[in-house]
């Protein structure tokens, strides 16, 4: 991938790329992401998505941990907390309840979502034809989506995006025609290439 394109997801997702610059020793995303530029959308779409996911679950987490403290301090009699999370969260007191009363008398404490480990980047290649997200962190959905990003990347072109299939024998890649026809040819004037250097080397001698 274009240095350029790596460094816009690095800087979109910080707290996904913090190995991005750590030793090869420690890390394979030292590397940056070993794919061609066509598979930039798939896993910039997949990193937003994870990021948000983790993002959202958070702040459920945080808002049901101050409603059920404000809750029970209510409950005690201490009202001020629970006016406080209705005012501050725009949770309106004339809605579901007309009055901050009724929301004590009828409101339940709610369930505390589990918190969801930060997801970091451990790698991210082309194996196979397709794409290869290998990730520390998250949870079974998360895991659904990179699933499904995978399975995505084995019908676009990882050249320029547009729609392919795998092909090749002892190198499979997902390629459109157009990209195959550009790659053969710059492989053969690389060749050329070669041959003429080693002409020119003979000559020299």
């Amino acid at each position: 991938m274009k240095h350029e394109l790596d460094k816009l997801l690095c800087e979109k997702y910080p707290k996904m790329m913090v190995n991005r610059n750590k030793d090869m020793t420690e890390t394979c995303m030292c590397w940056g992401f070993e794919v061609g530029d066509g598979w930039f959308n798939i896993i910039n779409q997949l990193m937003g998505n994870i990021q948000h996911h983790i993002d959202w679950k958070r702040k459920q987490r945080m808002s049901a941990l101050l409603y059920n403290r404000a809750l029970k301090q209510a409950l005690k009699g201490n009202k001020s907390a629970l006016i406080r999370y209705y005012t501050y969260s725009s949770v309106p007191t004339d809605g579901t309840y007309k009055s901050v009363e009724e929301a004590i008398e009828k409101a339940k404490f709610r369930d505390i979502p589990d918190t969801i480990p930060q997801v970091t980047l451990d790698q991210v290649k082309e194996k196979f034809g397709t794409l290869r997200f290998y990730y520390s962190g998250g949870d079974d959905y998360i895991s659904g989506m990179v699933a499904m990003a995978e399975s995505m990347s084995g019908v676009m072109c990882e050249e320029c995006g547009n729609p392919a299939e795998s092909k090749g024998g002892s190198w499979i890649r997902t390629i459109c025609d157009p990209c195959e026809e550009l790659r053969e040819k710059a492989h053969a004037l690389r060749m050329a290439e070669y041959e003429l250097s080693k002409t020119v080397r003979k000559v020299d001698v």
